[in-house]
């Protein structure tokens, strides 16, 4: 992560949210002045971590617009380290009688629901809430110490969503989306409810956003992805 400067990073967070931005922006997502974050913006691009470029709207100053770089993207937290250990102590344990009969898609989602289950199962122990209100923030910290994600727990009206700005296996999910089966599926173990994806960084959006659905408060497994999952590249 990003630790040389705290108002940085949470400049390149924005970023990272919002995909551009401009000095006034900023300045009001942080409570800074605009002299402040020009500074903090000027170090950043020397840094090679952002870029502008000028946009024109009539006569005077012209504004700038801000972007990540693709070198910036490399700050964020990736586990593609931890994802293939997990794969393969999945395959090393693997019967071959526990995938017989099933086609290549579903040799794969089954690998994947049974990792996220192995996995959701480590975590369980520090996971007290007893109602999703007390166990969604829970889930949330543990995913962002140890997982990698950048995740929010957000009440709405229709109840509790989920959003993720960091995807910590996104280069991979986005030619193999069976790793979207396996993140709504530990989701759902370590809530112990149902999870629909409304959005998903792997199709284009710039986070992914999960609904937390009431009716799988009594453990019920509720998916709905984007994607059906494909075969992972050999």
């Amino acid at each position: 992560m990003y630790s040389m400067q705290r108002t940085r990073w949470d400049i390149l967070q924005l970023l990272k949210r919002k995909t551009s931005g401009t000095v006034e922006e900023f300045a009001s997502a942080l409570s800074l002045a605009p002299m402040t974050v020009r500074q903090h913006l000027a170090v950043l691009e020397r840094e090679g971590l952002i870029s502008h470029t000028e946009q024109r709207k009539g006569p005077g100053r012209p504004s700038y617009i801000f972007a990540l770089s693709t070198q910036a993207e490399d700050l964020f937290p990736k586990g593609y380290d931890k994802l293939a250990e997990r794969l393969l102590q999945e395959l090393s344990s693997l019967q071959s009688e526990e995938i017989s009969g099933l086609s290549e898609v579903g040799k794969i989602d089954y690998i994947m629901r049974r990792m996220a289950e192995r996995v959701a199962n480590g975590y369980s122990y520090e996971i007290r809430g007893i109602t999703i209100e007390e166990r969604g923030p829970e889930v949330i910290a543990l995913l962002r110490e140890h997982e990698g994600t950048l995740s929010e727990w957000i009440h709405a009206e229709d109840g509790f969503h989920i959003e993720d700005i960091n995807c910590p296996y996104q280069r991979v999910a986005k030619e193999e989306p069976s790793l979207c089966t396996w993140h709504v599926s530990l989701l759902s173990h370590m809530l112990k409810t149902g999870i629909e994806v409304e959005q998903c960084m792997a199709t284009g959006d710039t986070s992914c956003l999960y609904h937390v659905t009431a009716g799988g408060e009594s453990g019920e497994q509720q998916m709905k992805l984007p994607l059906s999952p494909t075969p992972l590249a050999s």
